[in-house]
């Protein structure tokens, strides 16, 4: 049987988050030992790269055979610059890399200090190279989906882009497998899902200097670039699995709601999607899958209780 596919993924204050990350930019003296060392693609030199690919890693051997190939017909689709960012890796993820990508690889092996450390250290290596993509490395993309991504933001229709996401129910529970088709059939998922992979243009990029230390890099991006220069690319799609469980979802959703309220003390706010409780009430109502709908109604709950009621008010109108 066919796997199941569930479709859709203050200024002054800003500043002080922001600054907190000074100390993710990385020297050769920073690398582990097992670093290759970053060196352009000899391809490279006989074409004109058109953009960068940064892509953060974090113990994900299992899944690395399955994206890196995407990535790197991706990365031909678009003439681009890939940097990868192994960030705090006890797994194999290092040499997988090498292995697939070959001696060419542009790889950065860093103690743990976060995603959004892993993301400064690659735009520190492309320099002033846009539109520049972030690529979360379990996500599955392809040369056409990056290409189509690529088109609106040299285009100038967008500085902030998204694919379509969706998400891959094989091995997932069935409650499970109904909590994500729920989630991907609400409005959010077709105006506001900017998840997994960020194509951002260098005006974009302009809106902040360093990445700040916060949970939520794809929400920061939403929130400071203005909401009429963001698109999501319908014809383009991602895809990466579905939690396993009830309980994984609730993990999840933690850590997107933590990054949420991070933000907001940030005074920054990403676009909510227009229609989003008005579709989840519609849901409960006429279906379809009630079942579904109530069970991610009490993800929700349950990812948004620890942060009390003065926050979770505001945190659900995103997801």
């Amino acid at each position: 049987m066919r796997s199941p596919v569930c479709y859709s993924r203050s200024c002054s204050r800003l500043h002080a988050e922001a600054s907190r990350s000074s100390s993710a930019q990385v020297s050769c003296s920073q690398m582990l030992p097992s670093c290759l060392p970053i060196r352009k693609n000899e391809a490279m030199k006989s074409a004109a790269v058109s953009c960068g690919i940064v892509i953060p890693v974090c113990n994900e051997a299992q899944r690395l055979p399955e994206t890196v190939p995407g990535i790197l017909s991706a990365g031909r689709a678009t003439k681009a610059r890939i940097i990868w960012v192994c960030n705090g890796c006890t797994d194999d993820s290092f040499q997988i890399i090498k292995n697939m990508v070959g001696q060419n690889a542009e790889v950065l092996n860093l103690d743990p200090r976060g995603k959004t450390a892993a993301l400064q250290a690659g735009d520190d290596q492309l320099g002033h190279i846009f539109p520049r993509f972030y690529v979360d490395a379990d996500i599955l993309i392809e040369g056409r989906d990056l290409s189509l991504l690529h088109a609106a933001l040299v285009s100038g229709v967008a500085d902030l882009v998204s694919p379509r996401y969706e998400f891959d129910c094989s091995g997932a529970s069935n409650i499970s497998q109904r909590i994500a088709e729920c989630w991907m059939s609400l409005p959010h998922a077709r105006q506001t899902a900017f998840h997994g992979v960020l194509g951002i243009s260098e005006k974009g990029r302009a809106h902040w200097e360093r990445w700040p230390d916060v949970v939520g890099d794809d929400a920061f991006a939403a929130a400071t670039i203005p909401a009429k220069r963001q698109r999501l690319i319908l014809g383009a799609k991602a895809s990466s699995r579905s939690p396993e469980s009830f309980a994984a979802w609730v993990r999840m959703r933690r850590r997107w709601s933590r990054g949420l309220v991070q933000l907001r003390k940030m005074e920054l706010c990403p676009p909510p999607a227009r229609g989003q409780k008005r579709a989840l009430l519609l849901r409960l109502l006429r279906g379809p899958d009630r079942i579904g709908t109530c069970a991610f109604l009490a993800v929700r709950a349950a990812s948004i209780a620890q942060w009390g009621t003065a926050e979770s008010g505001w945190v659900p109108a995103r997801y």
